[in-house]
């Protein structure tokens, strides 16, 4: 993945859209992006100091729940 700055930031992007973005429709290509910026997160997290990660799996399950509840409100037709 070709991530423009630290994996943190980019999780604290993505976090920032999807909460921006509530209620209202995304593209799959976006979803998709999260999705790919998870795995990522996680195989950095192998890379990383040990005082960085609880920020880090922060983030991560951040941006997981955001998809999670994303996915429910889809199920239950409250965003087209």
């Amino acid at each position: 993945m070709n991530l423009h700055g630290s994996i943190t930031a980019n999780l604290e992007g993505a976090i920032a859209s999807s909460q921006r973005l509530r209620g209202r429709p995304v593209y799959s290509d976006t979803i998709r992006y999260w999705r790919e910026l998870v795995r990522e997160a996680r195989r950095t997290r192998t890379e990383l100091p040990e005082s960085e990660l609880f920020r880090l799996d922060a983030l991560i399950a951040k941006l997981e729940g955001e998809m999670i509840e994303r996915e429910r409100r889809i199920e239950r037709s409250e965003i087209p």
